[in-house]
């Protein structure tokens, strides 16, 4: 390995590339190179262009289990792809496909009798402004637990909630392939994809919580409270700031699992215990990069 110095000139920085790597790649004064930034940070220099475009998708299957077809569909959906196309060797019927969760609000997916197709899938490019936006409506929904218990509401809450997490995928894959839409890190991008599953997986107990349970309510409401502070700012997220959400989790007391609502309660605790888990994990990440 060779250690270049690094010239500065103004605002600009700049090292020179080694005389033998231009030779050999025919590197001349008018020539252009390409730089890609690595998930780890590094910097790869090489010697021509190189363009990634999103691929286009096609499959033909066989199957006809309704969940599998979902999941087939949702994850060619969060990947960076220009279109996708799935055939089916028969018509099918896809109402009950169209009621799986969060397949409906899918922008750009078209489904026919043999046929479920999607062109220009859109492009996410900040998941952190989509995590916080996550979090302010699971607070919204608490909200209307606490207050009208509006079945209704509550329902269209949740699936807005899954639909960000979704966004939140789509986003990260799409970073951490070859877009690099965003400019967080990726272990920030790693923090953030672990928070928004256990929150989507926290709402799935949640809406089945009656409103009567006012107490274990109020001390979610109050955590949830605590955790859009953090995500409002994370460039100050440390080890102090996280044992005060810890404290605050650990308030929320345990339920003895004796039925499902009981069982709902419980899951609700550990999906906030475990991103308590996470945010400190996350917070010593921060100090270290201080």
């Amino acid at each position: 390995m060779e250690i270049r110095n690094i010239q500065k000139t103004g605002d600009m920085h700049y090292l020179y590339l080694p005389t033998s790597w231009c030779r050999e790649h025919k590197i001349g004064a008018r020539s252009k190179v390409s730089i890609e930034q690595n998930s780890d940070g590094t910097l790869a220099v090489s010697p021509q262009i190189t363009e990634r475009k999103p691929k286009h998708l096609k499959f033909s299957i066989s199957e006809d289990d309704q969940e599998i077809i979902h999941k087939l569909v949702v994850a060619s959906y969060i990947n960076p792809v220009a279109s996708f196309e799935i055939n089916f060797e028969k018509e099918m019927d896809f109402t009950k496909l169209l009621n799986q969760k969060r397949l409906i609000s899918l922008e750009s997916v078209e489904i026919d009798k043999k046929q479920i197709t999607c062109h220009g899938s859109i492009s996410i490019s900040d998941p952190e402004s989509l995590l916080k936006t996550m979090v302010r409506k699971i607070k919204n929904m608490i909200v209307v637990m606490q207050k009208s218990y509006d079945k209704e509401l509550i329902e269209r809450y949740e699936d807005e909630i899954d639909r960000s997490k979704m966004l939140i995928d789509k986003s990260i894959i799409g970073s951490l392939t070859y877009e690099r839409t965003t400019k967080l890190k990726t272990i920030d991008l790693y923090y953030i994809s672990l928070i928004s599953k256990d929150l989507e997986r926290m709402v799935d107990h949640m809406i089945k919580i009656s409103g009567k349970e006012t107490e274990f309510l109020d001390s979610v409401y109050n955590v949830i409270d605590q955790l859009q502070s953090l995500m409002e700012n994370t460039g100050s997220l440390n080890h102090k700031t996280a044992l005060q959400f810890i404290k605050k989790v650990s308030k929320i007391k345990n339920s003895e699992v004796k039925d499902i609502k009981s069982y709902d309660k419980e899951r609700v605790r550990l999906s906030l215990t475990t991103i308590a888990e996470v945010i400190t994990d996350w917070a010593i990440t921060k100090e270290i990069e201080k």
